[in-house]
C-alpha cells in the first residue's frame, strides 16, 4: 500500500487517483497473485551449491555478509531474514545486488537457496559446543588464551594468599 501511496522510485503516486479501498485492492492482488515466489519443493544440498557460486562471493557462506567495495555498501547478513524476503531480493535484487529472473535461476534454484539457507546456514550444527557467534578458529583461539592466561593469573594470586 505505502509504494501506491507514496510512489517509490520511478513509480508515480497514485494518492489523488485512487481511493483507499481501490489502493488497498490493489496491494492485495500484488501481494497475493503477482508477487508471489513457490517456496517448496527446494533441495538444501543444491542451494548450497547455487549460494556459494552466486551469494557467497557478498554475503560470504556463513551468511553473515560483508563489505562491497565496489559499491561502497555493505552486503547484509541473511542471519535472521524471512524465506519471502529472501526469496523476493533474488529475484529483483535490491540495490547493487544483481537480480536473478526466472531464465538464470529457476522456482526450484531459488526454493534450493531459501532452503539451504533457512535450514542450514541460519541455524548451523555446533557440534563441538559453543560455536562463539561462528567468528571462527582465530577469535575462538583468542578467547581460548584469554581465558587460560585469566585463570593462570587468578591461580598465582590464589598462590598469593588473595591479597595481590
Amino acid at each position: 500500500m505505502t509504494a501506491v501511496e507514496v510512489g517509490p522510485s520511478h513509480m508515480p503516486t497514485f494518492t489523488y487517483v485512487l481511493s483507499t479501498d481501490d489502493i488497498g485492492a490493489v496491494a492485495d492482488y500484488v501481494t497475493q497473485n503477482l508477487a508471489t515466489i513457490p517456496l517448496s519443493g527446494g533441495d538444501p544440498s543444491k542451494g548450497g551449491e547455487l549460494f556459494r557460486v552466486n551469494c557467497a562471493p557478498c554475503h560470504r557462506t556463513a551468511v553473515r555478509g560483508g563489505a562491497l567495495a565496489f559499491a561502497g555498501v555493505n552486503a547484509p547478513a541473511l542471519t535472521h531474514k524471512s524465506a519471502a524476503l529472501i526469496a523476493g531480493a533474488i529475484r529483483w535484487g535490491p540495490g547493487p545486488m544483481p537480480h536473478f529472473p526466472p531464465s538464470v535461476l529457476s522456482d526450484y534454484d531459488v526454493a534450493s537457496i531459501v532452503d539451504y539457507i533457512r535450514n542450514t546456514a541460519q541455524n548451523p550444527a555446533s557440534p563441538g559446543g559453543s560455536a562463539m557467534n561462528w567468528y571462527g578458529p582465530v577469535a575462538e583461539g583468542f578467547a581460548a588464551w584469554v581465558l587460560l592466561l585469566a585463570m593462570i593469573g587468578f591461580t598465582f594470586w590464589i598462590e598469593k594468599g588473595g591479597k595481590g
